[in-house]
């Protein structure tokens, strides 16, 4: 064996240096406590194994964490994106779209004859009502004066219209009854054209004045 401190050769056994004379016992319990061999497959005390089991499931749990945070963020996101979006005003240029409405349709209105006019002595006027619509409401009144303060309305298609004017009985759509002072119109017509006659074909001599006021509804 060799001195720990002086490094001569001893004895084996030797107690003392017999060069140096050092403690060899003090000096040969500390080589071997310093030197103390591990067992293979130990780390401060634990198997190998123990520890990667333990490194393992940290790895685990750590994965786990974060996919779990990364599924939540994505459901959170994805819940946001399914919103409807409500688009508001920020300025003058940008108005917010009002529901249309549906407006309740009218029905048009034309006038035929709105005024007085004279009718000669054994003469006759007309207006013509050309109709257009599925469906026309024709309404109208009358007054006639001088003479007998009387005069004969009809209202005649087109071919009561020719029939009338050569001279002929002729199909009426409105016939006042004869020679009237005053009446009223009220018809429900089909498309065509129609004739509303002011007919003074009696008088001998005396010509009339009728107001009327005739309109079409459609």
């Amino acid at each position: 064996m060799y001195c720990s401190n002086c490094g001569k050769q001893i004895p084996d056994g030797s107690v003392f240096c017999l060069r140096c004379g050092s403690d060899l016992r003090t000096t040969s319990s500390e080589a071997r406590a310093h030197h103390k061999p591990t067992r293979s497959g130990m780390v401060n005390g634990f198997s190998i194994g123990a520890v990667l089991v333990a490194m393992g499931f940290v790895v685990i749990v750590v994965v786990a964490v974060v996919a779990y945070v990364y599924n939540e963020e994505s459901k959170r996101a994805a819940a946001e994106a399914s919103k409807p979006t409500r688009r508001m005003a920020t300025s003058p240029n940008i108005p917010v779209s009002q529901p249309e409405s549906n407006p309740v349709s009218q029905p048009a209105r034309m006038t035929i004859v709105d005024k007085a006019f004279p009718v000669g002595a054994q003469r006759y006027a007309y207006y013509t009502v050309p109709l257009k619509a599925d469906l026309n409401h024709v309404t109208g009144h009358f007054t006639a004066q001088g003479g007998s303060n009387d005069i004969e309305v009809l209202v005649l298609d087109q071919d009561g219209f020719t029939n009338f004017s050569n001279g002929h009985n002729a199909r009426t759509y409105y016939n006042s009854g004869g020679y009237v002072t005053t009446g009223t119109i009220d018809l429900n017509l089909q498309p065509g054209t129609y004739y509303v006659v002011f007919n003074n074909a009696k008088a001998l001599v005396t010509n009339k004045v009728v107001t009327t006021k005739i309109e079409v509804e459609y």
